[in-house]
């Protein structure tokens, strides 16, 4: 603790000046220190992940290349099968020398035009049911070793003369118009098409050169790091011609074989930060492609980033050292001069001006403190208009509450009903009517919970219909769950007086008033409706005049409930009313939900207590 005071006199001695030098300087060092190593990781990943999406998709068309050259192989192949069929169509099946030599010329021709159309295949081999061997090509070696090979009968041991079996890629001096390259065969039983009689065996070749020139790419800089890999862990196709037909001794690129051995998607693996191997399925053949990257020369242009990073940061250092310069000229005079305003603030002056003199930061910082000083005034002129209007609404709801000729009326209506003997429901009249007031006087408090108010606009009710039975009936669907839910005093009774007076009395005939409520989210909305007269557009412009500024009140009672709803709940809530002509209306009044399933927030004597 002893030494942190010391540091913390020795700062705040300082100037300005020397407090913004002896801040940034070491936050621009370690910033750009920081942001050296970590722009030099972030473009060296970079690097990794485009190059391993440039893989990605250059694998993506080498394997199409080996798809198309496998699929045109196989089209060759049908191709082929029928032209045998046709050339056995010519020739009996026992020919003469001439005949044979004639066949055979035939044969040779006709599997070297097959050929022609298809420039990936590069010879072709038919051997009948009697051991003859007929070539695309010139035979230069005993083409006899193919019987002895066996190759024949392993075509014949698969069963499905009509798919075609490839034959792993292998280096032999038969069957092949070069001994030297390696070569990949396709083999495929030739049947009569009409009896299925078996001719014999025909067998394509494509050599592995062919295979590897789809391995290379001009716009590829990795391009001789491609090679295909067959179930055997043996290098079959190579731009490399050392690799071929040699299996793969790496335990890293063994590994990522067989962990992806029953996988289809591309699988990477980054090798001591030094190889990157991407491998790549080809269902077609069971093959696997693979691909191997040196980081270091993915990697290459990232030192030079980090030069150029340093040469940025000793340049940014320097401009520091002059900005501090500039800106304990330019920033310390506002802020004194903001400064002095403030404490003018805190004396209790709220008629004080900021000068703004610039657009920067300590401009917006004036800007706000100007800004705020002029929404106190405002706030101060607001709540005085407001606890002004909150006394002339307290005024309008006492007055209402009186209700003289409501009260007249009431006690006319008490006396004929003890004058015509009634005695029961006079009483009943006396009753409901004593419970009106008491909640409507209620001890001067204005919020009380819902079921009080449905209380009292039910004894409103009661006593209103004693007067005009033949004029309406009622319904209360308040659910139990909602009555205990805070609202001003007498918000209901003015709309159901409404209703009755200017929606039912003229309607000629009895009419319903339904008051309901429901919870919709955050929000409780009580209805008032009625099946009265209803209003035409004109009237219920008239009648919602409350929600616009500067309009005559119509209403002295709707307008008195939408604007209590409004000053103790807020803006966002209040009266919305609909109506048509003829068929009635509805208001609907919208309160804050709370807590809805205990008691409300509200004193005890407000709940009928």
């Amino acid at each position: 603790m002893k030494i942190k005071r010391i540091i913390w006199k020795w700062f705040s001695g300082m100037t300005f000046k020397s407090k913004l030098l002896t801040v940034f300087i070491p936050l621009i060092v370690v910033s750009l220190s920081i942001l050296g190593v970590v722009s030099s990781e972030i473009f060296s990943r970079s690097l990794i992940n485009r190059s391993v999406n440039d893989v990605i998709d250059q694998s993506s068309l080498i394997i199409n290349k080996l798809d198309s050259i496998t699929k045109n192989m196989e089209i060759c192949s049908n191709m082929l099968v029928t032209d045998v069929n046709r050339l056995y169509d010519n020739f009996p099946i026992e020919r003469t020398a001439v005949e044979e030599n004639q066949f055979r010329l035939t044969m040779q021709s006709r599997l070297a035009i097959d050929l022609s159309l298809f420039a990936e295949t590069d010879a072709a081999v038919f051997i009948d049911s009697n051991g003859k061997i007929y070539t695309s090509y010139p035979a230069r070696n005993d083409e006899s070793e193919a019987i002895r090979s066996g190759v024949p009968e392993e075509l014949l041991k698969q069963g499905n003369y009509g798919s075609a079996y490839w034959f792993p890629m292998q280096k032999r001096n038969y069957m092949t118009p070069n001994p030297d390259v390696p070569v990949l065969t396709l083999g495929k039983v030739v049947i009569n098409i009409n009896t299925g009689e078996r001719y014999g065996t025909l067998f394509l070749i494509i050599k592995e050169p062919t295979l590897s020139a789809s391995l290379v790419s001009g716009n590829n800089i990795n391009q001789k790091n491609y090679f295909l890999v067959d179930e055997r862990r043996i290098i079959v196709a190579s731009p490399d011609k050392e690799q071929v037909l040699t299996p793969i001794t790496n335990p890293t690129e063994l590994a990522l074989l067989k962990s992806t051995s029953e996988q289809t998607e591309t699988a990477t693996r980054n090798t001591d930060g030094k190889r990157l191997i991407t491998v790549t399925d080809y269902p077609g053949m069971q093959w696997k492609l693979l691909n191997v990257a040196d980081l270091d020369v993915l990697t290459k242009d990232v030192g030079k980033n980090t030069k150029l990073t340093i040469l940025i940061g000793f340049t940014c250092l320097l401009l520091s050292l002059l900005g501090a310069h500039f800106l304990s000229k330019v920033v310390l005079n506002p802020l004194q001069d903001l400064t002095k305003r403030m404490r003018r603030v805190m004396d209790g002056n709220l008629y004080v001006e900021a000068p703004v003199h610039t657009n920067d930061e300590i401009g917006l910082i004036s800007r706000v403190f100007n800004s705020m000083i002029k929404q106190i005034q405002e706030l101060l002129q607001n709540k005085e208009k407001e606890q002004k209007r909150k006394r002339e609404y307290e005024l309008a709801l006492i007055t209402s509450q009186v209700k003289p000729h409501f009260l007249y009326n009431t006690l006319d209506t008490i006396y004929i009903l003890n004058d015509m003997d009634r005695n029961q429901e006079a009483r009943d009249t006396t009753k409901a009517l004593a419970d009106f007031y008491r909640v409507v006087l209620s001890k001067g408090r204005e919020l009380i919970i819902l079921d009080q108010e449905i209380k009292m606009t039910t004894d409103y009710l009661s006593i209103m219909q004693m007067r005009y039975p033949d004029v309406f009936q009622y319904e209360i669907r308040i659910p139990q769950e909602l009555r205990n839910t805070p609202i001003p005093k007498l918000s209901l009774q003015p709309l159901v007086e409404n209703a009755i007076y200017h929606g039912l009395k003229t309607k000629g005939e009895r009419g319903l008033i339904v008051i309901s409520a429901v919870k919709e989210k955050a929000k409780i909305i009580l209805r008032v409706e009625d099946d009265g007269v209803g209003m035409s557009e004109e009237q219920l412009k008239e009648a919602c005049c409350f929600q616009e500024e500067d309009k005559v009140v119509k209403s002295i009672g709707v307008y008195s409930v939408q604007e209590r709803i409004k000053l103790y709940f807020g803006a966002k809530y209040g009266l919305t009313i609909f109506s048509e002509e003829g068929k009635g209306t509805r208001v609907d009044i919208t309160v804050p939900g709370g807590k809805t399933g205990g008691k409300a927030d509200v004193p005890d004597y407000d709940r009928g207590r």
